[in-house]
């Protein structure tokens, strides 16, 4: 028992730094940021940073795949009670509205201000992306359309919901977000159903989610 007591330690003071790493960066900017301010936020010490990241890049870049890693959890955990591709789609649109709307912070640190950092750390986000993107590719079987889209169809659909969230977040509009959700599942449908298809998938009430 005591063995576990400096893991959990390590842990809880690992996670303050996170969330300062995402405060800091989201208030302001990762060109202002550094790791003192993370440290301040944390309540932390010098010694604490340094024994988890190198320095401030390492600590944001933590805290990207943490948080990156939490939201796409809980979105193939929605999408997985769902009977068919279509409502995967409109599932999980729905529930990454649901989160940008709950977590705005977090929200704009996934999709705005983490595209600032530098060439090796967007790599790591459009790694992300296109891992999301790879969800849409059910959609290139059993689809009227699917198989005749262009390759880059499924990057395309997943940085224009990116781009509506990052420009409502920008607008402080953040609580709206859920609104838009029926616009998003019929433009990201429509390429691979038709639209008379996409939009009729989009106008039905959207399937209950555990947990929601």
């Amino acid at each position: 028992m005591n063995q576990s007591i400096p893991t959990t330690k390590t842990n809880e003071a690992r996670g303050r730094l996170i969330d300062a790493a995402v405060a800091e960066t989201v208030e302001v900017g990762y060109g202002a940021a550094s790791a003192e301010g993370i440290i301040r936020r944390a309540g932390s010490s010098r010694s604490s940073f340094e024994a988890q990241f190198a320095d401030k890049q390492a600590a944001v870049e933590a805290a990207y795949q943490c948080r990156f890693e939490h939201y796409l959890g809980g979105l193939l955990r929605a999408c997985e009670a769902q009977s068919g591709w279509p409502l995967k789609v409109k599932v999980g649109i729905g529930v990454t509205l649901d989160m940008a709307a709950a977590s705005p912070i977090d929200a704009q640190f996934l999709v705005v201000e983490t595209m600032a950092v530098g060439d090796d750390f967007l790599q790591l986000v459009l790694d992300s992306r296109d891992r999301l993107g790879r969800l849409l590719i059910g959609g290139r079987t059993g689809t009227p359309h699917g198989a005749e889209l262009p390759g880059i169809t499924e990057s395309v659909l997943v940085a224009g919901i990116a781009g509506v969230i990052a420009a409502q977040l920008r607008a402080g509009e953040s609580k709206h977000l859920p609104a838009v959700a029926p616009q998003l599942v019929e433009l990201t449908l429509t390429p691979y159903l038709g639209r008379e298809k996409a939009a009729e998938v989009a106008r039905r009430p959207r399937p209950r989610v555990d947990g929601q």
